[in-house]
């Protein structure tokens, strides 16, 4: 059951006016998440306050493409909490992601939070079959408490690891392997393997919301037009002792704040050494002059990622609604 109502969430809750709301919501959110020391947070604001100087200068009767979505809750003429939804149109069915549900610090514990993601998943309702999913911090316990309230499961959880090219790193320790590793070019036959690796890493559960499709990894995607404007961006680097192939990183240059890699190794007891050894042949052989983030599942190869370099970023449970709604 859902947590009641607050009484005059009613005369509270509006659609968001991307034209007059943006930069609120952005400082909002900048608050209410600590943003200011993020990287990555501070990119997204950085987008947010370019799309609303934008959409000020379109006609009033004119929507700007790709508007932002979502309910504010406002007091006294102020924006003091938020609630996003980001569409994702798939082949067969419909996914809204639930984000940026902020609250201004003097107005929590008045069951806002709870009032506004109510809202929401009523207005979602109204799409036949949509998923519902949303991203959370792994340790912020009150926010997983309040969607489970909303029926919202735990799926999986995943580690996102930031390097920055600027930081040196005295005295880093290495994970070595029990024979010296060979890292070179990427082969035909390796993408059988690399291809079930990713699937482990990567749950096809939540594809959608990355930044990359797998399938344009392949070899043979240059048979596929939609991966033409993506193959230029990537490169491979594959692991192997003699002949037999340990794992494979790929690298991935975007236009965002940081550049992607892609880690596909098997779960095995050498996975610490086979993440090291790959992600510092990366920077010694392809020296990346741009940040890279690297999502990985949670709890996986930590001694062997930090060993090359990478600082924990955070720590992210999805959770999934129960049923379509």
């Amino acid at each position: 059951m859902m947590p009641a109502a607050i009484p005059d969430a009613f005369f509270h809750i509006r659609r968001l006016n991307p034209k007059r709301d943006l930069n609120d919501v952005a400082n909002l959110i900048e608050d209410a998440f600590s943003l200011k020391g993020d990287p990555e947070g501070a990119w997204v604001l950085r987008q947010m306050r370019a799309y609303a100087a934008r959409a000020n200068s379109y006609p009033e009767f004119l929507e700007l493409p790709g508007a932002p979505d979502g309910f504010v809750w406002e007091e006294n003429g102020k924006i003091i909490a938020n609630i996003s939804l980001v569409n994702y149109s798939q082949t067969d069915k419909q996914i809204v992601l639930v984000a940026n549900v902020a609250v201004a610090q003097d107005f929590r514990r008045r069951g806002i939070a709870s009032a506004l993601t109510r809202h929401a998943l009523r207005f979602i309702s109204q799409r036949p079959r949509a998923e519902v999913w949303l991203q959370v911090r792994s340790d912020n316990q009150a926010a997983i408490q309040l969607y489970s309230a909303f029926a919202f499961e735990f799926v999986h959880a995943l580690s996102q690891w930031r390097w920055e090219p600027a930081r040196l790193f005295p005295g880093r320790t290495s994970v070595s392997l029990s024979e010296e590793p060979r890292v070179g070019a990427r082969k035909i036959r390796d993408w059988k393997f690399q291809k079930a690796w990713l699937a482990q890493n990567y749950p096809a559960q939540t594809r959608w919301y990355l930044n990359a499709n797998p399938d344009y990894f392949s070899p043979w995607a240059f048979l596929m037009p939609p991966a033409w404007q993506t193959l230029p961006a990537l490169r491979h680097l594959a692991l192997r002792e003699t002949e037999e192939l340990l794992g494979v990183l790929t690298w991935q240059k975007t236009s965002l704040s940081a550049d992607q890699l892609w880690l596909a190794l098997p779960d095995n007891q050498h996975e610490d050494a086979r993440a090291a050894a790959l992600l510092q042949a990366l920077q010694e052989k392809m020296q990346p002059t741009r940040p890279l983030l690297l999502e990985y599942p949670r709890g996986k190869a930590q001694p062997g990622i930090q060993s090359a370099g990478f600082t924990l970023a955070r720590n992210l449970d999805w959770m999934k609604l129960k049923s379509p709604l």
